[in-house]
């Protein structure tokens, strides 16, 4: 009985850490209100978001889906020099490290001032440079090609970094495959059930205080 109870508690133990166990992101994205709507993560923990290194394998193994070179860059999404992450893009950990979408993939372009000028982040400007239905018709190509198998996108992983013998595991059988039939339906996967609420109805209010905080935010840097 006391082995079984053991056995219990390590595979409970298990599955929690390796899928609901969440890590707070760095402070320099909490501590900062401009960079918490630029990289924070919203709703995370409601979505399975795209695994980190599956979301970094795709633009390299599938450029072809893409408007042109640069990977996610091609699609107007902008990216802050030295940054890993473009803008709108949440890396976050809820048991794996994930990846979802925020609110500035649409409430934030880029401007410069002059050709030889580093394009500068515009907050609160529509993003009319982030072709956000472009990134989902691209998961979702991603996911329809016989490429998104366990062997080709761990052969792309592996160039990146090495995967720990269990994290090989959960995604050859756990991760992979489900993105895999996740992604046909992408924005489900980067975000959370409030987004895609207001992607469909903008003028409608915000129910959850993390949004609500995110929205008037927002509405100050407009003013």
């Amino acid at each position: 009985m006391a082995v079984a109870l053991v056995a219990v508690l390590a595979i409970g133990t298990t599955v929690w850490y390796r899928f609901y166990r969440d890590v707070p992101q760095p402070q320099w994205i909490t501590a900062d209100r401009r960079n918490d709507f630029l990289y924070g993560a919203v709703g995370a923990e409601d979505t399975p978001g795209l695994p980190y290194w599956i979301w970094l394998a795709l633009p390299r193994m599938f450029p072809e889906y893409m408007p042109g070179p640069g990977g996610y860059a091609s699609l107007g999404i902008s990216w802050e020099e030295g940054r890993e992450m473009p803008v709108g893009f949440a890396k976050k950990t809820v048991g794996y490290v994930r990846v979802t979408g925020n609110c500035a993939l649409c409430h934030a372009t880029s401007r410069s001032a002059g050709p030889d000028d580093v394009p500068r982040v515009i907050i609160a400007a529509p993003g009319h440079t982030t072709n956000v239905q472009g990134l989902l018709a691209f998961f979702a190509q991603c996911a329809q090609d016989t490429r998104f198998n366990a062997d080709e996108i761990l052969a792309e992983v592996n160039t990146a970094t090495k995967l720990s013998f269990l994290d090989r595991l959960l995604y050859r059988y756990v991760l992979i495959p489900r993105a895999k039939r996740a992604l046909l339906n992408p924005g489900l996967v980067i975000f959370n059930s409030a987004l895609q609420f207001h992607t469909r109805d903008p003028q409608h209010a915000f129910t959850q205080q993390r949004m609500k905080d995110l929205e008037a935010w927002l509405n100050a840097q407009r003013h």
